[in-house]
């Protein structure tokens, strides 16, 4: 029996600028994916909502080929890559296929990552597989090997990776992300409150691909650029006024990027109207009500306006308390 776990992350500023060059923010979580595999005649997956599949070299080799058209199709298109949740795992198993040998495994996937609302639990996944298989297959990976495959995977994930995801679990509980350099930050407390404003309607590659019109953007994304450098410092200063005002301008970013639901700006105005300032952290959503987890910055606890909204919270400092993936 082997075993592997991967945490949670959460990008605190800079989600949709990092894809075009720009810096972001981010922390761990303590949810997390959690992988046990055991040698087994008939290898097959067991999800964390009891389904089972089967999987054979064969059939492998033809879903691999299946995700990579579909990840062609996206570029065109934006339609999704990952249609189904063993679609990832099988993308993992057949991706380590085509390099290494493949045990025949019983593999058992457990998460308690929210699914589909900005928390890595794609990159999570992939990372807590391979570094099973790893075990499994007596094959030792160095960090950036193991960081370098998993940012490949990703790409099937969402269609674009900036491999920010990958890092931010792998590398430190708190991160400074450049495209040229990745700086581990002090492990400053985090203020506020992590609200679940309900899963996201579209996916990441969705967003992705929607914000995409924005690409040449420049003021926006130096804007966003900006804001983040200021919020790291506002972090790092524990100053919270500083903070407050840098997360409401990527707050009103992310609005003119068209992927904050009209509840959710809602819900911001109203925490706004207190005198508290919050946004979303992840892809957020071009369809529905749900964007995501939304961190809110508030000097009072927010029950009464979250339960108007129907908004489950948790302290983000509770959430983000973590010594390694």
């Amino acid at each position: 029996m082997f075993s592997s776990q991967a945490s949670s992350k959460l990008i605190l500023a800079g989600e949709h600028g990092v894809v075009y060059g720009g810096s972001a923010l981010t922390t761990r979580l303590i949810w997390e994916t959690r992988c046990q595999l055991s040698t087994a005649t008939q290898a097959h997956l067991k999800l964390s909502d009891g389904s089972e599949q089967d999987w054979r070299p064969d059939t492998l080799h033809q879903h691999w080929q299946t995700l990579q058209a579909r990840h062609q199709d996206w570029q065109a298109t934006n339609n999704p890559i990952i249609q189904n949740l063993f679609d990832l795992p099988l993308a993992v198993l057949a991706w380590w296929q085509t390099h290494y040998t493949l045990p025949s495994l019983a593999i058992h996937l457990q998460s308690d990552i929210p699914i589909g609302q900005g928390l890595g639990s794609s990159a999570s996944l992939i990372i807590a597989m391979l570094k099973g298989l790893m075990q499994a297959s007596g094959i030792s990976f160095t960090l950036q090997q193991l960081q370098t495959a998993a940012t490949e995977l990703e790409q099937l994930a969402h269609g674009k990776s900036s491999g920010l995801d990958v890092a931010a679990i792998l590398l430190a509980d708190r991160l400074f992300w450049q495209p040229t350099q990745i700086t581990l930050l002090p492990n400053y407390p985090l203020t506020g409150y992590l609200v679940d404003t309900g899963k996201a309607n579209s996916s990441t590659a969705d967003c992705v691909g929607w914000v995409k019109q924005h690409a040449k953007n420049k003021p926006l994304w130096a804007t966003m650029e900006s804001a983040t450098r200021t919020l790291k410092q506002a972090l790092s200063d524990n100053a919270l006024n500083a903070q407050q005002q840098a997360i409401q301008t990527l707050h009103q970013l992310l609005c003119s990027l068209g992927v904050v639901p009209k509840k959710v700006a809602q819900f911001a105005s109203a925490a706004q109207q207190q005198g508290w300032s919050g946004k979303l952290c992840g892809a957020g959503s071009i369809r529905g009500d749900g964007g995501g987890f939304f961190w809110l910055l508030a000097d009072a606890e927010p029950d009464t306006l979250c339960h108007e909204y129907g908004y489950q919270y948790w302290r983000l400092s509770e959430l983000s308390q973590i010594a390694m993936p």
